[in-house]
């Protein structure tokens, strides 16, 4: 109860300061408390922050990165590589496998340098530098592979050479090396195929990386190499159809453009010595030969990489109904016209019985229909659709006269009749 005159008023106000100043009292505490939790995390060390890394997988850089962030030095003091000269290659195009295992560091071997080292990369030349001694500090006695004994000239060497002359052999030495030690024993030696190295498809240790890209004319293009497992070149290696990337020295190259010299190389594996001539007298071959390198070559028709293997009806079925993907990127505009309802309509719509392209115009032996060995020529009509045809007797000129027109000129044949003008005009569009 509070008293009453001054004195009461005095007790009060005093009172009224006494809850005022314990107030304070407790914000002042808290504000302590905070200040010292705050001084506690700083003078307390400084916990490091948990890096997750995947063991295993796929290498890239952001995997590497965390405790690779240094690239620039290297330990080995033996050789002058050093990871800041390859700064601007993926780490996959080295480590192609994810290195850190249980067991120790898978580090990339010599094959692996030569995926890059040594290459004639085509039109680009050179890559890297195949010399030992730009890498290695060591000797060439140093430098000799353990299985390289003091006696070789004495061993038994043709088989085991002949087996790995551009696998092994030809990574370090030349033809003209082994030919100075044969010369002076009267040996006369000639390799069974072009002594050179084979990085095999080492070539996939950067153009399996889907990140290798290139923006040409405003537009990103993939390098990145597909398919090859799943088709019928699964077995070859990279430089056996693309013969300008090769470690020889002045290689013969057929054109100075590398996709026609990899479109061309089939005769180089394949034994079609009748195709092979056939193609060399189609107008596809003529015009390579002219210089018009747009023009087909073997790869064009088959493909490469992603090359089908013939061996299933379903495969046969899609080689058959390739004719869209085959010819008509070089001749949109007869893929565009082939429209009748018994031929192009049906192939369109994947009638296993209506002919492709090269049922009708031939396919290694293909030329224009002006000319007169052409399988389309005026003169050769009545051959070409009885091989369709005959089965039912009306292979004969009155019947190609006035069918084989229609093959590629329905829309010109329609627009030139009025009466499909009026049919559209009722039934609105093309009937």
């Amino acid at each position: 109860m509070l008293a009453r005159g001054a004195g009461s008023k005095t007790t009060t106000v005093r009172g009224h300061e006494v809850r005022k100043g314990i107030r304070a009292s407790k914000h002042l505490l808290r504000a302590l408390g905070v200040l010292g939790v705050l001084l506690a995390a700083a003078l307390a060390p400084a916990a490091s922050s948990a890096v997750t890394i995947e063991l295993g997988g796929e290498v890239y850089k952001d995997k590497c990165s965390p405790c690779h962030a240094d690239i620039s030095q290297t330990q080995d003091f033996a050789v002058t590589f050093t990871h800041g000269n390859h700064i601007s290659w993926a780490c996959s195009s080295c480590h192609t496998e994810f290195p850190h295992r249980p067991e120790g560091v898978l580090r990339p071997t010599m094959k692996d340098c030569f995926n890059c080292h040594g290459l004639k990369h085509g039109g680009q030349g050179e890559m890297a530098s195949g010399e030992c001694y730009d890498c290695h500090k060591l000797g060439p006695v140093k430098l000799r592979p353990k299985f390289h004994t003091s006696d070789w000239a004495q061993t038994p060497h043709v088989a085991p050479a002949q087996a790995q002359a551009n696998t092994l052999c030809a990574m370090c030495h030349t033809k003209a090396q082994c030919d100075d030690c044969h010369l002076k024993t009267g040996v006369q030696w000639t390799p069974a195929t072009p002594f050179a190295y084979d990085v095999k498809n080492g070539c996939q240790a950067c153009h399996g990386n889907a990140n290798l890209t290139k923006t040409v004319a405003g537009t990103v293009k993939s390098y990145q190499v597909k398919g090859l497992d799943a088709s019928a070149h699964r077995d070859i290696t990279c430089a056996q159809c693309h013969t300008d990337f090769t470690y020889v020295e002045d290689a013969p190259k057929r054109t100075n453009l590398w996709y026609v010299n990899a479109g061309l190389a089939c005769a180089e594996c394949h034994d079609h010595e009748e195709a092979a001539a056939q193609y060399a007298t189609s107008i596809h071959a003529e015009e390579i030969a002219a210089g018009n390198y747009r023009s087909a070559t073997c790869g064009s028709c088959h493909g490469g990489h992603d090359i089908a293997r013939l061996d299933t009806d379903q495969a046969r079925k899609e080689m058959h109904l390739s004719g869209k993907k085959t010819c008509a990127g070089c001749h949109p505009e007869y893929w565009g016209s082939y429209s009748d309802y018994y031929h192009g309509a049906a192939y369109k719509a994947g009638a296993a019985d209506a002919p492709a392209c090269w049922d009708c115009h031939g396919s290694h032996t293909i030329q224009p229909a002006n000319d007169a060995s052409s399988t389309v020529a005026p003169a050769n009509l009545v051959t070409t659709c009885a091989s369709c045809h005959d089965q039912h007797g009306t292979a004969d000129e009155d019947f190609v006269e006035d069918a084989a027109a229609m093959i590629h000129s329905k829309a010109a044949v329609r627009e030139a009749n009025p009466l499909a003008g009026v049919i559209d005009a009722i039934f609105g569009g093309s009937q």
